[in-house]
């Protein structure tokens, strides 16, 4: 039993045990961090940095006639998720090949994650004697090189086991793989099952629509609304697997017509089973990719960070505005040198020092450590078409009409998040694409009119990282009910 009544032998402000040594563990351990953060060898910025490389752009072929052409770099999009086939470098597989997962990204820039080369299958002769890809002609779909230091990687596939299948709907798996076996070969088919067995042996169009077949298992590759967390966000799972209507197919109507039946599937596909190709539509999308890994002059350096801003999403430059201009204490738009660094370094832009210091005196023409934030800005910020800027025109007076004047608060209760694009594909929640928006306009003043040029300005922004008009046409129809 405890005597109360005794003093205390110590005061409670005494440290007793190895408190210096935990004490210097501590300080060595900030040392460290300090020390890793500063040289960019933290594991989130080494993560962000491999993220970011993936992200680069890439360059499609131009093509000179209306065919697919061996050594063509292409796009692969599933017209049931409406993504892109991509390598998650981030993810290795664990088996003892070194191999890597693949998904379809919501994306639109072609990427050194989402751009594909069609490579000959060399392991038998090319009977067509041309460098044409044909139906039912065997080749492999090889990854960008540029993403794993010029290593080989194939679409890769092998029947479905307990231990090797789709980490979630448990199909076929589907990766790309350093490995040089029948597995990474492939063959085209025509989607339309009427017409299928007479296409065989036919050059592919750029503009088809066909299912990819993995020669070995003889099923089709596929992907689904199953959506697949990575470091890249919500994107959706790949997988081998034949997805087929259910209907009668009417063989003996086919055959009283006279149409060929013989040993041929005359069910259709699912979406799921059905790609298409995107190449470069315009000649300046071809390019030399290797300046893009150049870091050796400032014009490549900002082709990279745009890229990288690209990535961010459509907010992506708005997003980098936003942090500079809360750095910006006076209110002047100017900014020192470890300010920028650090908002560079914030919004996920992990360049080197010397990669930073190079665009910042690019910038400092004054040479006096300090630069204009909204002239770094516009090195990005592209102007719009008339046709965009018709449908931003429209998008404000419509605002203006229903609720009496343009603020933030009235674009709040105004704005149609429902059938935001990112909503309806599942890619984001109503909630967080109202968030977004609201959050990248800077407005201490919800009920503050918003000029038509601070309209005009933010949609700029977004329209300097949408490539296509239709998808920033659908944004602004969808967004605001036009």
């Amino acid at each position: 039993m405890h005597n109360y009544n005794v003093d205390h032998k110590y005061k409670f402000q005494t440290r007793i045990g190895n408190w210096f040594e935990e004490w210097e563990l501590d300080e060595t351990k900030k040392k460290d961090y300090l020390k890793n953060r500063q040289n960019g060898q933290l594991a989130s910025i080494v993560k962000d940095q491999k993220t970011n490389f993936s992200l680069r752009l890439a360059s499609l072929t131009y093509p000179k006639d209306e065919y697919i052409h061996f050594g063509f770099h292409i796009m692969l999009q599933n017209l049931k998720t409406q993504g892109c086939l991509s390598i998650d470098i981030q993810e290795k597989l664990k088996i003892n090949e070194e191999a890597y997962n693949v998904t379809t990204a919501p994306t639109t820039q072609p990427t050194v994650r989402s751009v594909f080369v069609v490579v000959p299958y060399t392991k038998e002769p090319n009977f067509f004697g041309d460098d044409i890809l044909h139906y039912g002609q065997h080749f492999r779909i090889l990854a960008n090189p540029r993403i794993s230091n010029n290593k080989t990687f194939y679409l890769h596939s092998l029947p479905q086991t307990p231990t090797r299948c789709a980490k979630i709907s448990r199909k076929q798996e589907v990766c790309a793989i350093e490995s040089d076996v029948f597995n990474t070969v492939w063959k085209l088919e025509h989607s339309d099952p009427k017409i299928r067995f007479e296409m065989e042996g036919q050059p592919i169009r750029i503009d088809d629509v066909v299912l990819v077949k993995h020669s070995f298992t003889q099923h089709w590759l596929a992907s689904d609304d199953i959506v697949y967390q990575n470091d890249f966000g919500r994107e959706r799972e790949v997988f081998v697997h034949s997805y087929q209507c259910l209907n009668k197919t009417q063989n003996l109507i086919a055959e009283k017509e006279g149409r060929t039946t013989i040993d041929i599937p005359l069910r259709n596909q699912e979406p799921q089973n059905l790609w298409k190709f995107i190449v470069a539509t315009k000649q300046n999308e071809q390019f030399d990719e290797s300046v893009m890994d150049d870091n050796r002059n400032v014009k490549n350096l900002m082709i990279r960070v745009k890229q990288q801003i690209t990535g961010k999403g459509s907010y992506g430059l708005r997003g980098l505005a936003k942090i500079f201009f809360e750095m910006d204490q006076n209110n002047n738009g100017v900014v020192e040198y470890d300010d920028f660094k650090w908002g560079l370094r914030n919004f996920g832009l992990n360049l080197s020092e010397d990669e930073t210091k190079m665009i910042f005196q690019t910038f400092d023409k004054n040479n006096n450590g300090k630069i204009e934030f909204n002239e770094f800005l516009d090195a990005f910020r592209l102007q719009m078409s008339d046709k965009r800027l018709y449908f931003v025109q429209r998008a404000y007076a419509s605002i203006e009409q229903r609720a009496g004047k343009v603020t933030l608060d009235t674009m709040g209760r105004t704005i149609n998040v429902k059938e935001h694009p990112d909503v309806l594909k599942g890619y984001k929640t109503e909630r967080q694409v109202f968030q977004e928006f609201v959050s990248h306009w800077n407005k201490a003043q919800p009920d503050k009119v918003i000029s038509f040029q601070e309209f005009g300005e933010f949609y700029q922004d977004v329209s300097s990282a949408i490539q296509q008009d239709e998808t920033f046409e659908a944004i602004l129809k969808k967004s605001w009910n036009l």
